[in-house]
């Protein structure tokens, strides 16, 4: 056992600058993965709070708004005045670039700003359904998606409705609103605005149920 030792001591003592190369290598490789995991999960909590500082936007405003799209006591052959419903869901620093569009939805540099502004929502969903835990992140996913959705479906409608004004503008004895109604089929165009609010009312449902937002902010903070 002494003459084990020794040669121990011996081999330390010959390779000593060797041993300490070593052992400093280990610690600066030890550090810097300590260091690529801080920062890694500092770079995770940055973007999950960018995203659910967003996505919570989106929520409180259709929180606030949510009356004006409920279309349940309209009457079939009532005009629908969507102007008001786009500028309240746009109301908000993130959306104010898009929200002169459903003014002036043929203005061509507008419609671009408002379509890239559309995928932006669409890619900021996907995003969040990879960010967070699997329902949580799936469910806030579906309620963004849904909502950029009512916006496009909003902005289809006003074009219609412009149509609609502009097809009765020539006619010597004008239409009655039903009858255009009739003519131009816009209870197709109506129903398809009403499938996509009631979509986006469902998934709102889903997040409070699921108490979502709180869920995701205890992921945040972890």
């Amino acid at each position: 056992m002494t003459q084990f030792i020794q040669n121990m001591l011996q081999f330390i003592q010959d390779n000593i600058f060797s041993i300490i190369t070593a052992t400093i290598a280990i610690i600066a490789l030890w550090q810097t993965h300590i260091q690529i995991k801080i920062s890694n999960k500092q770079f995770l909590f940055k973007n999950r709070l960018e995203k659910y500082t967003i996505a919570n936007m989106l929520i409180e405003l259709f929180k606030e708004y949510k009356s004006l799209l409920d279309y349940s006591k309209k009457k079939e052959d009532e005009a629908i005045i969507v102007d008001i419903q786009f500028a309240s869901l746009t109301n908000v620093g993130y959306l104010k670039d898009i929200t002169e569009i459903i003014s002036d939805p043929k203005n061509n540099e507008i419609k671009t700003e408002f379509l890239l502004k559309l995928e932006e929502i669409k890619q900021l969903a996907n995003e969040i359904k990879f960010l967070f835990k699997r329902k949580q992140g799936e469910l806030l996913r579906n309620f963004i998606f849904d909502y950029q959705n009512v916006l496009l479906e909003l902005y289809k409608y006003q074009i219609f409705q412009n149509s609609m004004q502009e097809y009765r503008i020539p006619i010597l004895a004008p239409k009655t609103y039903v009858e255009l109604q009739e003519e131009l089929d816009e209870k197709s165009h109506r129903m398809r605005l009403f499938s996509a609010i009631k979509q986006l009312e469902s998934s709102y449902r889903k997040l409070q149920d699921e108490d979502v937002i709180a869920k995701i902010e205890k992921e945040i903070k972890l």
